[in-house]
């Protein structure tokens, strides 16, 4: 198991033009897998920002709620593209968003990748 105490929160780009179905999606999902990991507050979603059509929002994921969504996926996780764990983590995130029908595209932040 990858120990992510050191992380701690993820942080992640939201970006879609079609925020409220796609939100709700993205919430619906993690919110299912915070219950399965018997876990509380374990994400958030902030409001979104508008330009030009597009919704801009920021999600967040505790290092110990991404250390036991990858518990239970680990394989799916570790054949997705990317060097670092981190970057297979979003890759997978991004597909598991998209099979449920969520247009939008998530990317590690800016604010993360300093870390």
């Amino acid at each position: 198991m990858i120990d992510l105490t050191i992380i701690g929160t993820f942080i992640l780009d939201f970006q879609t033009v079609d925020f409220e179905p796609d939100s709700k999606i993205a919430v619906d999902l993690l919110y299912g897998w915070q219950k399965t990991t018997q876990m509380e507050n374990a994400f958030a979603l902030d409001a979104p920002v508008q330009s030009a059509g597009w919704s801009f929002a920021k999600v967040f994921l505790a290092g110990l709620f991404v250390e036991k969504v990858y518990a239970i996926h680990e394989y799916d996780v570790n054949a997705s593209k990317g060097k670092r764990f981190e970057d297979k983590f979003v890759a997978w995130l991004q597909k598991e968003l998209q099979n449920r029908g969520c247009g939008a595209q998530i990317k590690m932040a800016p604010e993360m990748k300093s870390i």
